[in-house]
């Protein structure tokens, strides 16, 4: 007989410890799910000693399935099971046959001797091959029901309408006799989701998805609607301001929120990421031998923030090159903000631009529900550029301290015992190099080729310079009033120097239920940069309607109210090329669905989650949000 081999779960997960069965050469069966499977795509198996594959729990893809047949040696044998505990785990199977099985599923086949499978409408009548009904399952395997759970017991176990004494367990599985009279797995029944009126099978759109050459794995999830809190019910944090509508809000019998509780455990840890203006003078100053006119550039956009950093630096001796992106909504206030400000401290000052802004904002407001994340990943591009050219080898940014926390650092980076900020560094950039391989309409639009190869991440760092210096709010503006002569634009709706800024926030109220400034301004409260009455007033500030909607036309950004009402909608997740565009993906899918089946987002993703079970973890990809280090942060 065989013997068992146990592979005991590392630090790393269970997806590791499942390529260590690849590895060591000793197991040749191997059971497990189509998730876990997709672990296999791509990966060298010509070596492999595994001679047989049971897959279950999940739809089995025939494109999965061929391409792990082809990477294993000619004698693999990969067997589609189904079966649930009810019935003693396994119960109707087939072997894959890439011959006979070109559709976009394997089918699950054959019930095994001594098991029956039937599929029933609503009314639990037979229904014709080709029709799609609920599966049931009878036979020897059958158990006897639930212990201690009689109400559940009688749910399940049913009489079985055609033999006398015998039980029917009813699966909530959908499923289907095929012209082969193998049964082919269609999903679940309370994968039944229903938008717009429409009844939508998620196994249906993920596997025409998944017949995308393109794509490797897919899941397709429905986002539910978000339900906007009204401002006369909106409390905000006692401590921070953080207002209650922000997801997952949790306040205590005192009125403070869950971050601000969380964060006086590890606040000590968290001073210890941040340094002082000494340590910045000696970093800018390190590589003075490759550009002796400049020590860096200073990423200006003539807003309070980034005005402070650029006088800041001249302050401290350091030689700057300042850059503004025109990105065409920038103030004229704003604009003579930084004409005269440049000339009053004697710096050199460059503008950039584009002409695919408007595309890029439109990506951005699909993609992120703000304008901010392509504007920002824009300037980032291009002054890396002009660094590279100019061999200057720093960027100094202008992002507060609660935008680090929004967009670089996580409770989790503190949880070492012993921390070690260069370790939380080393995440970073890590990060950074992802986030400029991203598929989006600035890659498409701009030339990024010099993020193709990494040692542009040597050759130029960002340098955030409110790592360094704590200034408050308060501090920040008496020392631009009385040291450098800026003056708050009054010509853009808000405080910001940005009059397109506003489209990003109207968009992200009407889509998201709550302001992209909530979560970075309490993180400035926390961290001592402004008050809690400070951040309100940001958050609060009027929004001009009427303007955003024209600059919203003006653009080219097509959302109506209309659009707004019912904000339910179908986000599908997929591994694999992450060059496909999501107007290739739509156009695929519209070619083999009704329009309302049509996912409105899809979202490229290096593995699909898992539960511990090995299956797709549906639930945390409701709850996904964009990678936090993929900079969502404004320009200021």
């Amino acid at each position: 007989g065989g013997r068992i081999k146990v592979y005991w779960e590392n630090n790393s997960g269970p997806d590791i410890s499942l390529l260590e069965v690849l590895e060591d050469q000793e197991v040749n069966t191997i059971k497990l799910t189509p998730s876990h499977l997709a672990l296999f795509h791509g990966r060298d198996l010509s070596n492999s000693s595994i001679e047989k594959m049971i897959v279950g729990g999940e739809d089995l893809k025939v494109q999965l399935a061929k391409a792990i047949k082809n990477n294993l040696p000619d004698n693999l044998k990969i067997y589609n099971e189904y079966g649930p505990t009810e019935a003693t785990v396994g119960c109707i199977v087939t072997e894959y046959d890439v011959d006979r099985h070109v559709g976009k599923s394997v089918p699950i086949g054959m019930p095994i001797d001594h098991m029956q499978a039937l599929v029933l409408d609503s009314y639990r009548n037979l229904v014709p091959k080709g029709v799609v009904g609920e599966l049931y399952l009878s036979g020897v395997g059958l158990a006897e029901g639930y212990v201690n759970a009689p109400q559940l017991t009688e749910e399940k176990f049913l009489e079985h309408p055609y033999i006398n004494g015998s039980k029917l367990y009813r699966t909530g599985d959908l499923a289907r006799l095929n012209n082969d009279n193998e049964y082919e797995y269609l999903g679940r029944t309370d994968d039944q989701v229903k938008l717009r009126g429409h009844r939508i099978e998620l196994s249906e759109v993920e596997s025409n998805l998944s017949s995308h050459p393109g794509i490797e794995n897919c899941a397709v999830v429905l986002i539910a609607e978000r339900k906007t809190i009204s401002p006369n019910e909106i409390v905000n944090c006692v401590q921070c301001g953080l207002p209650s509508n922000y997801p997952d809000t949790d306040f205590d019998t005192s009125g403070i929120c869950q971050l601000c509780r969380a964060f006086d455990s590890y606040k000590n840890k968290a001073e210890r990421y941040f340094k002082n203006d000494d340590e910045l003078v000696r970093l800018l100053t390190s590589k003075r031998g490759q550009n002796p006119n400049y020590d860096c550039i200073s990423l200006l956009s003539g807003g309070k923030d980034s005005t402070y950093v650029l006088a800041r630096l001249i302050n401290m001796g350091l030689k700057v090159l300042a850059f503004t992106m025109d990105n065409g909504y920038i103030s004229e206030q704003a604009k003579s903000n930084i004409d005269r400000i440049v000339r009053k401290l004697g710096v050199d000052h460059v503008y950039g631009e584009t002409p695919h802004m408007n595309e890029i904002f439109v990506d951005s407001l699909h993609r992120h529900h703000n304008v901010c994340n392509g504007c920002f990943k824009t300037i980032y591009t291009l002054s890396t550029k002009i660094a590279l050219e100019k061999k200057i080898p720093f960027i100094v940014t202008g992002l507060s301290r609660g935008h680090f926390i929004e967009t670089r650092l996580t409770e989790e980076l503190f949880s070492e015992v012993n921390l070690e900020t260069q370790n939380i560094d080393a995440t970073i950039l890590e990060a950074r190099k992802l986030y400029h391989q991203e598929s989006d309409a600035v890659k498409k639009l701009l030339d990024v080729s010099i993020f193709d190869d990494n040692t542009v991440f040597e050759k130029v760092a960002f340098v955030d310079f409110y790592r360094y210096s704590d200034v408050s709010l308060e501090d920040m503006l008496v020392y631009l009033k009385e040291k450098v002569g800026w003056i708050r634009p009054t010509d853009t709706g808000r405080s910001t120097n940005c009059l397109i800024n506003q489209v990003g926030i109207y968009v992200h109220k009407k889509e998201m239920g709550y302001s992209n400034y909530a979560f970075p301004y309490s993180w400035d409260v926390r961290l001592g940069h402004k008050t809690r009455n400070e951040s309100l007033a940001e958050i609060n500030e009027i929004i001009d309607e009427s303007e955003v909607k024209r600059i919203m036309e003006e653009i080219g950004y097509d959302k109506s109210e209309d659009d707004w009402e019912n904000t339910d909608k179908l986000v599908a997740y997929y591994t694999g090329n992450p060059e496909i565009s999501v107007l290739e993906l739509r156009k695929f899918v519209s070619r083999k669905l009704p329009s309302y089946m049509v996912p409105t987002v899809f979202k490229h993703l290096s593995e699909i989650p898992l539960t511990n079970n090995g299956k797709v973890d549906r639930k945390t990809l409701k709850n996904l949000n964009s990678v936090q280090l993929s900079m969502d942060t404004p320009y200021t």
